[in-house]
């Protein structure tokens, strides 16, 4: 048995009273309490509504809107992770390896433009820190679409600020290795080339997760 419009305003309405802060774990609860209602329903059609939702509440059990949230963090923490070693993978191999050696050779090139090899670095891996503004411009316009926060926006942003947070905190011990060691300097480009594409394909990752929220709740 099908829910009407106003018993499906009324679930929803009562998901949200659980406080859950993220827009699509509220979606996502409220269509699987309706499905588990109307298959109760379905079942026993002498039941009242406020009897087929007692039970379906008896099938999530306590604690069920907390271990949902959890899980979901962890599923899309691992997913973002695949996706951008996917995408870091695809610039080692031909032909992208060509840009990403480029990208190299220029770096080193630059390195004798400077007196001093560690300023070169530490001025390098700061560079990290550009790449972190767009990503913190899309938190913050983001964080909230039309009123409604995302998990998936709020885990992927934390994600996405790691790269050039990372950088930024290696920035002085590499200028110290490189004043122990000058043959440390093409190492040491190599490790800001990995960490620029970690930047960049995390700022895609964002980007595209935007876009698709945007779509798939019809949002502007």
């Amino acid at each position: 048995m099908k829910l009407t419009t106003e018993q499906i305003n009324y679930i929803e309405n009562y998901i949200q009273s659980f406080d859950i802060k993220w827009y699509e774990i509220q979606v996502e609860l409220t269509d699987h309490m309706i499905s588990i209602m109307e298959e109760i329903w379905e079942q026993d059609p002498e039941l009242t509504f406020h009897q087929v939702k007692h039970q379906a509440e008896q099938r999530f059990g306590r604690g069920y809107f907390k271990s949902i949230v959890a899980e979901r963090k962890a599923i899309l923490q691992k997913e973002y992770n695949r996706q951008q070693r996917k995408m870091v993978a695809e610039f080692l191999k031909f032909p992208k390896i060509i840009a990403s050696i480029l990208l190299g050779v220029v770096a080193y090139q630059v390195s004798f433009y400077f007196e001093n090899p560690a300023k070169y670095l530490g001025i390098l891996f700061g560079s990290l820190f550009f790449l972190s503004v767009p990503m913190i411009y899309n938190w913050i316009k983001y964080r909230k679409i039309n009123g409604k926060s995302f998990l998936a926006i709020e885990i992927t942003s934390g994600r996405v600020s790691a790269g050039p947070m990372l950088g930024i905190s290696l920035a002085n011990f590499i200028k110290q290795s490189i004043d122990y060691n000058s043959n440390f300097l093409i190492p040491s480009i190599s490790i800001w080339v990995l960490l620029f594409l970690i930047c960049i394909t995390g700022l895609h990752i964002q980007t595209t997760i935007l876009k698709t929220i945007k779509k798939q709740y019809q949002l502007s």
